[in-house]
C-alpha cells in the first residue's frame, strides 16, 4: 500500500513510510486558557502534510496516523468531544477534521464521541499568517457533555477555538489535538510581553 503523504511504499499499520514517519515530530503539552492541551504533533513536515490531507483534500485515511497518536494522549477521559467545523467549510471542503479524528480515536480508545456542540454557519478563517484577519468560531451546546470529556480537534494554533468551545459548554475542557502550531507559542510569548509592559 503506498503511503499516505508520498508514493513510496508504507511500512506501519497506519499507512506511512519510513521517511515520512522520521518526519513526525512530538509536540510538548501545553496550557491554553487554563486548560491542559495536548499535541501529538508539531505542526510541521509530516504532521502538517496530513492535516491538509484531511482538512483540504477530505482525506478521511489521513486522520489515521495522527488518530493512533492522539488516542495515546486520551489518560482517563470519559468520552471525546470533537470541536465542529464551520458549517459552510465542512460543505466547501466535504469533511470535518475534528469529528474524522474522534471517529479514529473511538476505535482505537473505545470511547465514546459525542458531538456536543454545533458550530456557526460561518468565521473568518483561524489558519494561516498574522496578518490575517482571523474571526472567533462561535458554538452552541446542543448535548450533554459527560464528567471527564476532552475536547478534540486537528490544530491548535492561538487556543482561540479551544476557549470559545469550552465557554459554549459553560467549562474548560483538556483538549487532545493533532498538531501543535508554532503561533501558538509565538502568541503566548507576545501576550506575555503585553502583560508585563
Amino acid at each position: 500500500m503506498p503511503c499516505i503523504t508520498c508514493v513510496r511504499p508504507s511500512v506501519d499499520g497506519a499507512g506511512l513510510c519510513r521517511g515520512c514517519l522520521a518526519g513526525l515530530v512530538a509536540a510538548p503539552e501545553v496550557v491554553s486558557g487554563g486548560a491542559v492541551v495536548s499535541a501529538a504533533f508539531a505542526h510541521r513536515g509530516t504532521a502538517r502534510r496530513l492535516v491538509h490531507l484531511l482538512k483540504y483534500s477530505a482525506l478521511p485515511a489521513a486522520a489515521g496516523p495522527l488518530a493512533i497518536a492522539m488516542a495515546s494522549r486520551v489518560g482517563a477521559a470519559s468520552a471525546i468531544v470533537p470541536v465542529p467545523r464551520a458549517r459552510l467549510r465542512t460543505w466547501r471542503y466535504g469533511i470535518d477534521p475534528a469529528l474524522q479524528l474522534a471517529v479514529g480515536m473511538a476505535r482505537i480508545t473505545g470511547l465514546p464521541v459525542v458531538p456536543a456542540l454545533a458550530p456557526g454557519w460561518w468565521h473568518a478563517r483561524r489558519a494561516g499568517s498574522g496578518s490575517v484577519t482571523k474571526g472567533t468560531p462561535a458554538f452552541r451546546q446542543v448535548r450533554a457533555v459527560p464528567v471527564g470529556a476532552i475536547l478534540v480537534d486537528d490544530v491548535v494554533t492561538t487556543g482561540t477555538t479551544l476557549t470559545a468551545a469550552s465557554r459554549a459548554l459553560g467549562h474548560r475542557l483538556p483538549a487532545v489535538v493533532a498538531t501543535l502550531a508554532p503561533t501558538f507559542s509565538e502568541t503566548r510569548e507576545r501576550n506575555r510581553r503585553r502583560s508585563v509592559e
